[in-house]
């Protein structure tokens, strides 16, 4: 047993970050009982997010995909009277290495043994729903629903798996609507994936009174809000076509916002992010600077490539986050750095297994290479997701903590 002090905070308490605060935390009562958890995080709840497409149709539904974080590590006290660990509702600001501190925009100042960037990244809504607290994010979605529900022409911009998922979803439950849904590449879905894939995807698009235009780029103004509310509006795309539509659902892609670097950049001196805000890491999920041992970043807002970043490899990055800095806590490399316990590193290659419903009966997927596009066993295998997009699991995972 060790009685030392270890200040483990974890950024972010998502998919990636839940994972390590919990696998870390369960440590106070495995020998170290001065351990402390902080886990940090801008909203009030966990959101599950990947199941974003079905709450596009159904209200009671997307509601149950928020779990409260506030108790998230009370299981893992000691002592329930003088707790160690603790959850805090706001955003992280600035990095101080030398002092190993971190500034929140609350006022408060977080020391750190060890620091884990979980911030991951945000979509446009409905794929992600702005709002603080549970009451604000319900709000919005309900808003979102009644909107989708109002609207007659639906423009869906993005063709990768949140737009394909999110047009069958509301062609399915709205048959009289009108959806288009434009794609800059040549054919759906993310290139390392079959063309079989995003042929069947098309397909079963089609089958549903879907327009699918692929090799178009829309032509997305910087000062126009897309937050999925009904309103008139016409873009123009890179063929001179142009969309009209009364509400604009932009599935793009994600954006990482790691502004919170800038001061440890300074600090070191070196450049720390990609061009698009990622956290570049070694395979060891640690920061890539020599002078940054302590400090991991799994997930969305890590520099890997899109191909890294599906749930089921995001959860495998903070397995590896966690063994890590479990080997350093017990080698005692928080007390004394110039101990080098053995690393264990992240190892899985982009993602190549993928299941993409397309409302509650059709789908597409890809298993080892094989893609199962216009089939039927293609509907079959998204029908593992398309069932509930996964929530009975991740519930029961979660509620596990936030009971």
């Amino acid at each position: 047993m060790s009685t030392r002090n270890i200040n483990v905070v974890v950024v972010g308490v998502s998919v990636a970050g839940l994972k390590v605060a919990k696998t870390i935390a369960a440590l106070s009562k495995q020998g170290f009982p001065n351990l402390s958890v902080t886990a940090i995080d801008k909203n009030e709840y966990f959101y599950h997010a990947i199941a974003a497409p079905r709450a596009t149709v159904d209200l009671e539904f997307g509601k149950k995909l928020f779990f409260p974080l506030a108790d998230i590590l009370q299981e893992f006290e000691l002592n329930p009277a003088e707790p160690k660990h603790k959850f805090i509702q706001t955003t992280l600001t600035s990095i101080n290495n030398a002092q190993k501190t971190i500034q929140l925009s609350n006022g408060q100042t977080v020391a750190f043994d060890y620091l884990v960037l979980a911030t991951g990244a945000k979509n446009k809504s409905p794929a992600h729903y702005e709002g603080a607290t549970m009451a604000e994010v319900h709000r919005n979605m309900e808003e979102t629903f009644e909107s989708i529900k109002e609207a007659k022409d639906i423009l869906i911009i993005g063709g990768g798996a949140v737009g394909i998922e999110i047009a069958g979803e509301i062609a399915t439950a709205y048959k009289d609507k009108k959806i288009t849904l434009v794609h800059a590449a040549e054919r759906l879905m993310p290139l390392n994936f079959k063309h079989g894939i995003s042929n069947g995807a098309v397909d079963k698009l089609q089958r549903l009174g879907v327009e699918v235009v692929l090799n178009e780029k829309i032509k997305v103004p910087e000062d126009v809000l897309f937050n999925c509310r009904v309103r008139p509006l016409t873009l123009t795309g890179t063929s001179g076509r142009e969309y009209a539509s009364d509400l604009q659902i932009l599935a793009t892609g994600t954006t990482v916002h790691t502004e919170y670097m800038e001061s440890l950049e300074g600090e070191l001196g070196e450049h720390l992010r990609n061009d698009w805000g990622g956290i570049k890491v070694r395979k060891t999920l640690q920061a890539n600077s020599e002078s940054l041992p302590n400090i991991f970043v799994p997930g969305d807002c890590n520099a890997l490539p899109a191909g890294y970043k599906f749930a089921y490899l995001v959860g495998a990055m903070s397995t590896v986050v966690a063994t890590n800095i479990i080997a350093m806590i017990n080698a005692g490399f928080d007390e004394d750095s110039t101990k080098k316990p053995t690393l264990v590193e992240y190892t899985s290659g982009p993602m190549n297994i993928m299941f993409v419903p397309i409302g509650p009966n059709l789908g597409v997927a890809q298993i080892m290479g094989i893609a199962f596009g216009k089939s039927f066993m293609g509907n079959v295998l998204a029908g593992f997701k398309s069932k509930d997009y996964f929530y009975a699991k991740i519930a029961a995972e979660v509620t596990d903590v936030v009971k």
